[in-house]
């Protein structure tokens, strides 16, 4: 059998091996005749600190040649075809170089080099020297590997592509300092006469057994009415008579643009008044500070205290700063940053159980610096709504001498003050240096105060504050003559633990009495426990013994996520323990907590079981909490969040934090047929787009055709960058993928963002020589649209194929370029038109084709 198979085996391959030998001669002798020795091909070309581009090549044998021209224009080297060859220079016109392929030699530096044969390849559209040859003469050194089909190159030169990217790289830096915002569109500002936004809603119900019950309903609207942001809030408690002092009210109309007024606000206003107001003033403020936040040139260290473990929000010029949650003991702390203009300070405090509702606090920064020579002003008025009725009023200018140097001045009027109602004061904000600044006021018949403050590098801070008031003055409402104030704060880092310190002393002088207080307080964590030390001291000239007494406070994270937080205080002057907290929380249900909790109160003798659970929803931040102890009973629940109307698609949507006064965005990607930027009936929205930055909460409706950004802070501009690879088809391309939007408060703003559906084109460029076709790269090829214009332009292959993406639905021409041609001595077969059609997933054109050959 095997004999069999060897003999036809045998007898097969002498009859196949005349066919093969005479089919390998005839390809053999067209190779030789009709293609060159050389193959053309793209390959990658990695470059440091530029990436990865597509080049062509040529290879021979073992031997791999990079076009010269199209290397030098991509390095940004200077170089122009001339009849004597290439000429230009590298980096600077002293390194000079002429590539003569006609004489064989290149000139570099005034030196000669004589060139090889092998040494370059000239086709009929580029000239190519071999890799090695780049790195020997220009040092630019070209390695290219086989293997991976790649070149990388690598120089010590710093050459202009990688000059001009350093230099813009520094510009870009240089503009995000300035807040200079380059986008590929922008949304233009609408201000509507009315538009439905936000309801902000809470309920707080509390059961005692000792007291009588109350119940709390908060109810707040944001709209905008008039083109200007709109708020109302409505507070109940059926324990509290109905009084207009604890609604809100305001109206407000940002205009950044306007040089006149940029801000005007009716309604409740912060008034920064000098004189005490135990009321809210309810009136008209106007003024022509911008409300954006300018350079920030310093900070601010405050802190305070709240409840253990509360969230407080940091606003400055109601733009959030910052968030932070207070420790065990209810410290928290934060560097305020001190903005050129106006800085209005706001913090608000989230209870963990929604037990208490929202508190907001205004701080006045005693530092108020101006730009250089500028002028910036702030006219209020107002009725105090106490028993009286108060008028109240208060203008302030201030002047920027320098960036460093402000000075200011005003007058503050407020009937009923008996000892002047008209407030003349004066007052300078001075930075010194870096670390160093001072600020001081001086209000006729009211006081003079003045504060310096030092900060070093290290974050060791220094505040010295000294208050004089005027003895008759009846503005202010109480009788100090004079308030002295100490701070020393600075971290304290080791291996082991990080803490703020901070020592503070105050010290009252009142017409009979002295009164002094000191603290020192360390906060922070060590071996990984969130600590609390504060030490307080009271000192009264009256009392022979001062009071002092600590507070110790920490939390342990323990196995199964439960967290321990005990609190005690002992009196040092008493020798004895003053009260004693323990508390163990843990999550459960995914976005639940329950905490149980035991005080003992030694002072008033009272002894406390707490027990509680909240719950986060969708739709609302929930809880329940009892109180058992031996002096009162007490149940609370509560429930608070938000409705929001995108009235642009009629939506509804239900969040459980507030939205009064936030800014939304409803984003529509639809495909553009006719391209005029806007969605017409018949254009279909697209579903999946997706942003790649954004702050605020990101939602989209159940089939993804609709963006809906929640929860942003009003008055900015933002920048929307588009992520085109999200689309799902290569054919849909965002003409403009960075949007610009300035957000409005208390309303969805709809952005509709088009997609243009594109088109593609290709086919084959061959050269005809001796009846044979073969295809021919470096062939540029153009596409003129109905108008005669230019819609793209492109090379082929190595190979002479061509495709380019990108061409709107219409009628064009493809054409070779006619300079080309004449610069080769070629002739074209001629232009060829084609349409893209109008499709939802865009037209492809495949059948071009253009033979060249020599124009004889």
């Amino acid at each position: 059998m095997q004999t069999q198979f060897r003999a036809f085996t045998i007898e097969f391959l002498k009859k196949l091996l005349p066919v093969i030998l005479c089919l390998f001669l005839s390809i053999s002798g067209y190779s030789q005749d009709e293609w060159p020795g050389y193959d053309e091909l793209n390959v990658e070309m990695h470059i440091p600190d530029l990436g990865t581009i597509e080049i062509p090549v040529a290879i021979k044998g073992q031997e791999a040649y990079i076009p010269v021209v199209e290397l030098f224009n991509f390095l940004k080297i200077k170089n122009e075809e001339t009849a004597d060859g290439i000429k230009g220079f590298i980096i600077n016109p002293d390194s000079s170089f002429v590539i003569n392929p006609a004489g064989n030699r290149i000139i570099y530096k005034n030196q000669d080099l004589q060139l090889k044969e092998d040494d370059f390849i000239r086709s009929a559209t580029t000239l190519y020297l071999k890799s090695d040859l780049f790195g020997d003469i220009f040092g630019l050194n070209t390695d290219f590997s086989f293997r991976s089909l790649s070149v990388k190159l690598e120089t010590d030169k710093e050459l202009p592509v990688i000059k001009e990217m350093r230099l813009k790289k520094l510009r870009q830096n240089l503009k995000q300092v300035k807040g200079v915002i380059e986008p590929d569109t922008s949304i233009a500002r609408t201000n509507p006469f009315f538009k439905g936004g936000s309801l902000d809603w809470g309920v707080v119900t509390t059961q005692q057994s000792d007291f009588e019950n109350d119940n709390r309903l908060s109810l707040g609207l944001g709209t905008m009415f008039l083109g200007g942001e709109t708020n109302l809030m409505l507070n109940y408690s059926t324990r509290v008579p109905f009084d207009s002092r604890n609604q809100f009210y305001q109206w407000r109309y940002i205009n950044n643009d306007s040089k006149l007024f940029k801000q005007v606000t009716a309604g409740r206003i912060f008034t920064r008044a000098t004189s005490s107001l135990f009321a809210p003033v309810s009136g008209v403020q106007v003024s022509n500070s911008p409300f954006q936040n300018r350079r920030s040139f310093g900070t601010y260290v405050l802190n305070d205290y709240t409840e253990p473990r509360w969230t407080v929000e940091l606003y400055v010029n109601n733009i959030l700063i910052e968030f932070t949650q207070a420790d065990a003991s209810g410290f928290y702390s934060f560097d305020v940053p001190l903005m050129y203009g106006n800085t209005a300070v706001r913090l608000k405090f989230y209870g963990p159980y929604g037990q208490e509702r929202i508190e907001e606090r205004f701080i006045n920064v005693p530092y108020n610096f101006v730009p250089k020579n500028e002028l910036e002003y702030t006219l209020s008025a107002g009725i105090v709504e106490n028993d009286d009725l108060d008028q109240f009023s208060r203008v302030n200018f201030n002047y920027g001498l320098s960036n460093s140097i402000t000075i200011g001045g005003g007058a503050e009027y407020l009937s009923g003050v008996t000892s002047g109602e008209v407030m003349p004061f004066i007052n300078s904000s001075i930075r010194f240096a870096t670390n160093f600044l001072f600020s001081g006021e001086y209000m006729y018949g009211v006081k003079s105060e003045g504060l310096l403050s030092y900060r070093t590098p290290g974050n060791i801070q220094v505040d010295l504050n000294y208050i004089r008031y005027d003895e008759d003055q009846t503005a202010i409402n109480f009788n100090y003559l004079e308030e002295r104030k100490l701070s020393f704060s600075a971290p304290i880092r080791t291996k082991n633990f990080s803490l703020f310190s901070r020592f503070s002393v105050n010290q009252i002088i009142m017409p009979s009495t002295e009164f002094t207080t000191a603290q020192l307080l360390l906060s922070g964590a060590i071996f990984g426990i969130s600590t609390n030390l504060t030490t307080y001291g009271i000192y009264n000239d009256r009392v022979k013994n001062p009071t002092v007494y600590s507070s110790l406070s920490q939390s342990y994270r323990l196995p199964h996520n439960f967290l321990f937080s005990p609190q005690v205080q002992y009196d040092f002057s008493r020798n004895q323990f003053n009260n004693v907290i323990l508390e163990l929380e843990r999550p459960v249900f995914d976005k639940g907590f329950v905490n149980v909790a035991y005080e003992n109160n030694m002072l008033r003798d009272a002894h406390i079981f707490e027990i509680g659970l909240r719950y986060a929803f969708n739709f609302a931040q929930t809880s329940v909490t009892s109180r058992l102890g031996n002096r009162n009973n007490s149940f609370v629940q509560s429930a608070r969040g938000s409705l929001l109307l995108d009235d642009n698609t009629g939506y509804v949507i239900a969040n459980n934090r507030t939205a009064m006064s936030r800014a939304a965005l409803s984003i529509i990607p639809f495909l553009d047929y006719n391209s005029n930027g806007k969605r017409d009936p018949m254009e279909p929205a697209v579903r999946g787009m997706e942003i790649k930055n954004t702050s605020g909460r990101l939602t989209y409706n159940e089939d993804e055709t609709v963006l809906r950004i929640t929860e942003l802070q009003p008055y900015i501009d933002m920048i929307l960058e588009v992520d085109q690879n999200s689309l799902d088809n290569i054919a849909w391309k965002v003409k403009n993928e960075k949007i610009k939007v300035h957000t409005l408060p208390n309303q969805f703003q709809e952005i509709e963002v088009p997609v243009e559906v594109l088109g593609e084109v290709s086919g084959m460029v061959y050269f005809k020589e001796n009846e044979s076709l073969k295809g021919i790269g470096r062939i540029s090829v153009n596409v003129i649209d109905e108008n005669g214009n230019i819609a793209a332009e492109f090379l082929t292959e190595g190979d002479g194929y061509f495709t380019y993406l990108g061409l709107k639905p219409g009628n064009y021409t493809a054409r070779i370029d006619q300079k080309q041609l004449e610069a080769l001595n070629f002739k074209s077969s001629g232009e060829q038109a084609f349409n893209i059609e109008l499709t939802e997933y865009g037209d492809i054109v495949d059948d071009l084709e253009f033979v060249l050959q020599k124009d004889q």
